[in-house]
């Protein structure tokens, strides 16, 4: 566990030592090259042990390599037996097809896509690449990112499509969205947020909406029913749990501590929440609620968590609002910054050290690309 907390610390040296560059560009550039590399070579060369889905996705990735059939198919073909979705397939066939049969490619290039997806996504918030980073990589955000590939392809498309949102270009914004959706269906959810941006910021509007949250929690097996998940292992489970899950509250309570920073900064700033980042803050503790019922839900907030956590950091690493103004409110804020780093930071060691099957980060270990053969959840791998 001391190796992974400092390699979370090996963040804030960076964001450190980038100081000794005057030109902000300069400062910026160095950052982003140095935690890409840093989160390349944590999350892109990680065995195949390491975070819950990697094994999944590996097992099936050689499994469809060996078959010669498959290698001559269209790669457009869809099987309803692989349960992905079908911009995964495609995806998936042509890396096999064209790329490499090795199955660790799928974790190369997963890896690189979202690292540089991730960083993108900071950069356009702000400077403070490095310290970003390593609040996000201490949150478990990135831990969820790159075990659940299918989901975080769709929330690359997800991240390009929040700022048109914010430009009011609501057909993109649906567009990125629809194609997300051929990654993973669970960015259907995401085309609620123009709906609820044409609504005024509001008490009234967020009881409105709070309250829906709570009347689709009480029906939300009938609904699933309906939609044909009447079957669903996840669906069966949840409605034989006696209780709300731990893992629900916990994340409700997190998330409303989260949402409560954001508008207390903001207003210590005296400026109001874009319309767009108030109904993400809503739109998540919707999620949360109904999560509170339905544990599987969870992962719609996987969209929206490093956003939140970037609202955040934008209003409190800003040296130029008014929450720095002065000796003592730069002092505060700091003090913020630094209780902030300890609550998460004490959050995930608790996890990956109690609640190790959430992750399974640890024993952390690299990929031996020396070893023929790889033992794995789904799949034996050997000769043919």
């Amino acid at each position: 566990m001391l190796i992974i907390v400092l390699y979370f610390f090996s963040f804030v040296v960076v964001a450190l030592v980038s100081r000794i560059f005057k030109n902000a560009g300069t400062r910026k550039l160095f950052e982003i090259v140095l935690c890409f590399c840093l989160l390349f070579g944590f999350f892109g060369f990680r065995d195949i042990t390491v975070l819950n889905d990697t094994p999944h996705y590996y097992g099936t990735y050689y499994h469809l390599s060996q078959y010669n059939s498959y290698l001559h198919s269209s790669v457009f073909g869809f099987s309803p037996a692989l349960k992905f979705e079908w911009g995964y397939q495609v995806l998936m066939h042509i890396l096999i097809k064209y790329v490499s049969r090795n199955p660790y490619t799928i974790i190369l290039f997963s890896s690189f896509i979202f690292i540089w997806g991730n960083i993108r996504m900071i950069a356009k918030f702000t400077d403070k690449v490095a310290l970003s980073a390593f609040i996000l990589c201490i949150s478990g955000v990135w831990l969820d990112q790159f075990s659940l590939i299918r989901q975080t392809i769709a929330l690359l498309f997800f991240y390009q499509a929040y700022f048109l949102l914010k430009k009011d270009k609501w057909k993109s914004y649906v567009l990125l969205i629809l194609i997300g959706t051929l990654f993973h269906t669970s960015a259907l959810t995401l085309l609620a947020l123009p709906l609820l941006k044409c609504m005024k910021t509001n008490t009234r509007n967020v009881v409105i909406v709070l309250s829906s949250a709570v009347i689709i929690a009480c029906f939300i097996y009938y609904v699933l029913g309906l939609l044909g998940f009447a079957g669903h292992l996840y669906l069966k489970i949840s409605i034989h749990r006696q209780a709300a899950p731990t893992a629900a509250i916990l994340n409700g309570l997190l998330m409303i501590l989260l949402i409560s920073a954001i508008f207390f900064c903001y207003h210590q700033n005296k400026t109001k929440l874009d319309r767009t980042d108030f109904w993400l803050c809503i739109f998540s503790i919707c999620v949360c609620i109904v999560t509170l019922v339905f544990l599987p839900l969870f992962r719609i907030n996987v969209y929206t968590w490093p956003i939140l956590y970037m609202i955040l950091l934008t209003c409190l690493l800003n040296e130029q609002s008014p929450i720095a103004s002065t000796p003592r409110k730069r002092a505060f804020r700091n003090s913020f910054i630094v209780l902030l780093s300890a609550v998460l930071l004490v959050r995930i060691t608790v996890i990956i050290t109690v609640k190790e099957e959430w992750y399974h980060v640890l024993p952390y270990s690299f990929y031996d690309f020396s070893d023929r053969y790889h033992y794995y959840n789904i799949y034996l791998q050997k000769e043919h």
